[in-house]
């Protein structure tokens, strides 16, 4: 979050709070402040200042609604911090890359790769999911994508990949695929 932004937040929770305090002092019983906020209400302004805090914090709880429902997530980025400055690199940039080192492995459908992204640590999680066709030897077949997959995105990143995770499904159990 930028400085602006920041600024900004602070000065509006300043003023909501002003604003629901003196709403609340105008409820209770307060033992010195009590004749003065009721001379203040017996003033021609007091409905007006009452009319503009209802009408600040209406308007900021409008903003916060629309914000709400109109912002999109601009998806989980990978931070990298260097001398120069920072690299910033897409979560779909790292699982498209995972994805494509295991394309072209024998008897492997249907793969799809989910990253786990932690940009304070610097560190990728990868989970990759698909069916074997025809294959024997499950475990070495999942370790050589465990080794393809870490080792391309370790490429790509010039960070370790912290944990690895293959899950292979059996293809009898799934609806048949239709190979053209």
């Amino acid at each position: 979050m930028n400085g602006f932004n920041r600024f900004l937040l602070v000065l509006i929770g300043l003023l909501g709070l002003v604003s629901v305090a003196l709403l609340v002092l105008g409820v209770y019983d307060v033992p010195r402040l009590s004749p003065l906020i009721e001379e203040w209400q017996g003033q021609q302004w007091y409905s007006y200042t009452v009319l503009s805090i209802g009408g600040f914090l209406a308007f900021i709880f409008v903003i916060l609604l629309f914000t709400g429902l109109f912002s999109r997530s601009k998806g989980q980025r990978l931070l990298i911090r260097t001398g120069d400055g920072s690299i910033t690199i897409s979560k779909e940039t790292i699982e498209r890359t995972a994805l494509e080192s295991i394309r072209g492995l024998n008897g492997v459908r249907t793969p799809s790769v989910r990253a786990d992204i932690n940009s304070k640590n610097e560190t990728v999680a990868l989970t990759v999911d698909c069916s074997v066709f025809g294959q024997e030897g499950l475990p070495t077949i999942g370790k050589e994508i465990q080794e393809r997959v870490k080792h391309t995105v370790e490429s790509l990143l010039e960070l370790p990949v912290t944990k690895t995770k293959v899950k292979i499904s059996d293809t009898k159990t799934k609806t048949s695929e239709r190979v053209v």
